[in-house]
């Protein structure tokens, strides 16, 4: 074994031998310091100023070599068209497209109730939007239109216009020559639009009217952010909504969106309460109101329900290979509910709501007023987020499942032109079903053509048969939404796989959820998103670093508690710490760092003060056992009980050899090191716990999974090495990434340190011990 003993007298200023003309003298590798590395091997990065790069990037999204094909970058459905098999792709999409659209017409008139908007607008959404998404979409399987979330997020922002006042300047972009009615706020059935009329008949009628005017304005405000998202290549902004924190998300959206459908469900006339603690609110005034429940809408509800359940789940699902197309049950169920209100008056007799009157035709385009919408920029903003998270990643699902590529800044751009051509015609924000986008798939879709036979179908109803939908109950609707939600609330059964897989998703999940369902939507998805952020930065906090050790016969260096047969390198100790370097864990990295090397520096300096200098400080140390492995050592070794002698301390040690030596222990010097017990591995050879056998002259660490340090974490390794060097320890930096070593160069910490940085762990090791062995080792045979 090497033994160390230093020379009397001064520690030289240059520690750090020459290591080129130390490995020049025999066969062996020489250790690659970094710089040399990248000297020889790394490219010249440009030197580009701030307006440089901005002129570079800009000009990388507006170049084009191929007109072509930035054509139908821009317009990916000329690619289709181009590679479009009509005998074998045009019959599949036209059935997929027509059972696509008889879905849209039950729920856009579902979900438009849910955003608070009169039923036909959920219609105007199955088309115009739908269009402009086939012209600009990248996706061939997904269907637009109304969605739960985005509805619930929207009838959110245009329900607080109720506390504002009336103005005939916020009837401007309604449609025209058109009859409305809205029987969701429980005032009256009926409402005429008439541009530019200075009064209203009722109050009704102009609570309407301003909800429909801030839904095209919050419609324009959100296309606009998406397209914005798309043109700066922002389409990786969800990546910040890890899937448990959508999935928490979506399922505490749907508790909202279920909750807002019971007062129907029971006839009661409830209003509809602020956003914070909205459930809370809510499900207080239904017990209170609940005598004067309606039981025939009660019957309905239920009858509907229980309908709608056994064909979607035991029928459409168990059955789902062998159906050519799953059964049109919403439209069968909207289909018989219109009649039988119609034939059985439901409205007189029972006093059950009912749609009422919808318009037949087109509604004439009218600019957006945004005057009002402004404040709104901010919900505008989470809207365009949470319709692009759920449409893009749906989107990437079904690419991932057809093999074929989806862009998603393509996307943004789809959703943000959608959005800004349909609130022109009264359209709130729009997204992708899922509901819809499986049915789609199922029925053998194969394009984006699809979605031109459900709009063409669309269009047939808003024109001639909408108006036969009037006699629809409420609560039929209302009974579509709550068992389309049954998907949304089986997430809830992940959180057994979460907690399994990983804790803080898990943890995730529940805050997120409980943060939507009590405090609303908006501020709830803000609370998982910053307790998201929080994670991050504890999971950096909670790591620890630890001791690596080498693997025999290899260049590798692994964790000593989790890997049997390392090998301790004789006064050189390897941390390795998985996790980035920053403002927020670099105190406990140096505290980590003094743990693991069992040296530290006040306190030993403080014992250089009271030996006299450092060379007697390490004569001390290296005749100190703290804690040693060496491969020659018996398996069982055995310790006999120490013999106090003045002001030392003898232990002894059965070595493999037979032979017993002696070690003698200062115990002012024991002081130095922190825990000095042994660790037995599974291979016999005793480890090092906190302490070390002799002095620790090279202290290397492992910066292969710092993926980033900021100016605090070049100050914190400065911190290292300079403590260590007042003691005479080396701290040596390996495996620095090319984002660590910009941030060390631009601090200045290279043009210091650059002797002390290696390529490898592996050569950091080659130094330390040819520097170790050149410093102690000519008269380590005395201390045999």
């Amino acid at each position: 074994m090497s033994n160390f003993k230093m020379n009397t007298g001064d520690i030289p200023p240059n520690q750090l031998t020459n290591i080129d003309k130390t490995f020049s003298s025999n066969d062996e590798v020489k250790p690659y310091r970094t710089s040399a590395f990248r000297k020889e091997y790394r490219m010249e990065d440009p030197n580009l100023t701030f307006p440089e790069k901005c002129k570079k990037t800009a000009g990388k999204l507006v170049s084009c070599s191929n007109k072509r094909k930035c054509l139908e970058k821009v317009l990916p459905f000329l690619r289709i068209y181009r590679k479009y098999k009509i005998r074998t792709d045009l019959p599949n999409d036209v059935i997929a497209g027509f059972t696509v659209g008889i879905m849209q017409l039950p729920q856009g008139m579902a979900y438009a109730m849910l955003a608070d908007m009169p039923p036909v607008v959920g219609l105007y959404m199955a088309f115009f939007p739908v269009l402009i998404y086939f012209f600009f979409g990248t996706s061939r399987h997904i269907s637009m239109g109304t969605v739960a979330v985005v509805s619930l997020m929207t009838g959110s922002v245009v329900s607080n216009i109720a506390s504002r006042g009336s103005g005939s300047q916020s009837f401007a972009g309604l449609p025209t020559n058109n009859t409305y009615s809205n029987d969701t706020t429980g005032l009256n059935d009926t409402l005429v639009t008439t541009p530019y009329v200075p009064m209203v008949e009722s109050a009704k009628d102009d609570l309407i009217m301003q909800k429909l005017a801030l839904a095209s304005s919050m419609c324009f405000l959100v296309g606009v952010v998406q397209v914005i998202f798309g043109v700066c290549r922002l389409g990786l902004v969800t990546t910040y909504m890890s899937d448990p924190l959508v999935s928490g998300f979506t399922t505490g959206a749907a508790v909202h969106v279920f909750t807002s459908q019971v007062k129907y469900v029971f006839g009661l006339k409830i209003p509809r309460f602020p956003n914070l603690f909205q459930i809370i609110y809510t499900y207080k005034a239904i017990f209170e109101n609940i005598a004067q429940t309606n039981y025939v809408t009660v019957i309905i509800s239920a009858i509907c329900m229980v309908i709608l359940y056994i064909v979607k789940v035991h029928i459409n699902q168990r059955f789902k290979h062998k159906l050519k197309i799953p059964v049109p049950i919403e439209l069968l169920v909207v289909i018989a509910g219109t009649l039988l209100s119609y034939f059985f008056n439901f409205k007189t007799e029972y006093n059950v709501k009912i749609v009422g009157k919808i318009p037949a035709g087109l509604p004439e385009p009218r600019v957006p007023n945004l005057k009002s919408a402004f404040e709104y920029v901010s919900d505008a903003i989470i809207i365009a987020v949470v319709a692009f998270a759920q449409s893009v990643s749906l989107a990437a699902l079904m690419a991932k499942k057809h093999n074929y590529a989806m862009d998603s800044n393509q996307e943004l751009i789809a959703y943000g032109a959608g959005n800004i051509f349909g609130s022109f015609f009264s359209c709130y924000p729009f997204a992708a079903s899922v509901s819809r986008s499986s049915v789609q798939d199922s029925a053998g879709g194969r394009t984006q053509i699809t979605s031109i036979f459900s709009a063409s179908l669309v269009l047939v109803v808003i024109i001639l048969i909408g108006p036969l939908f009037e006699c629809l109950p409420n609560c039929v609707l209302s009974s579509i939404i709550m068992v389309a939600l049954r998907s949304m609330f089986l997430q809830i059964l992940e959180l057994k796989h979460l907690w399994k897989v990983s804790k803080y998703d898990c943890v995730i999940w529940v805050v997120t959820f409980l943060a939507v369902v009590i405090l609303y939507v908006d501020l709830g998805l803000w609370v998982g998103l910053v307790f998201s952020f929080l994670t991050v930065v504890v999971r950096t906090q909670c790591t620890k670093a630890v001791s690596l050790q080498k693997i025999p016969d290899m260049e590798m260096f692994a964790d000593d508690k989790k890997y049997v047969k390392t090998q301790t390198q004789l006064g050189i100790r390897v941390i390795g710490f998985n996790s980035p370097l920053y403002y927020a864990n670099g105190d406990m990295f140096v505290k980590q760092v003094f743990q693991i090397v069992g040296l530290k520096p006040e306190r030993a300096r403080k014992q250089i003060k009271r030996l006299g200098s450092i060379l007697e400080f390490r004569r001390v140390s290296q005749n100190t056992l703290f804690c040693g492995s060496y491969s020659h050592v018996d398996p069982q070794p055995s310790l006999t009980p120490a013999q106090s002698v003045g002001d030392h301390t003898s232990v002894s040690m059965t070595i493999s050899n037979g032979s017993s030596g002696e070690l003698s222990q200062r115990n002012s010097t024991a002081d130095l090191q922190s825990n000095g017990s042994s660790i037995r591995s599974r291979n016999g050879s005793i480890k090092p716990g906190n302490g070390v056998f002799g002095y620790v002259h090279h202290v290397i660490i492992d910066c292969s999974s710092m993926c980033f340090i900021d100016s605090v974490g070049s100050k914190v390794l400065r911190q290292v090495i300079e403590e260590y060097k007042t003691v005479g320890t080396i701290v040596f930096l390996a495996a620095v990434k090319d984002e660590v070593w910009q941030v060390l160069e631009a601090t200045g910490f290279t043009d210091k340190y650059d002797s002390q940085i290696y390529l490898s762990v592996h050569d950091a090791v080659l130094a330390a011990t040819v520097e170790g062995e050149g410093e102690y080792g000519n008269e380590g045979s005395e201390h045999m």
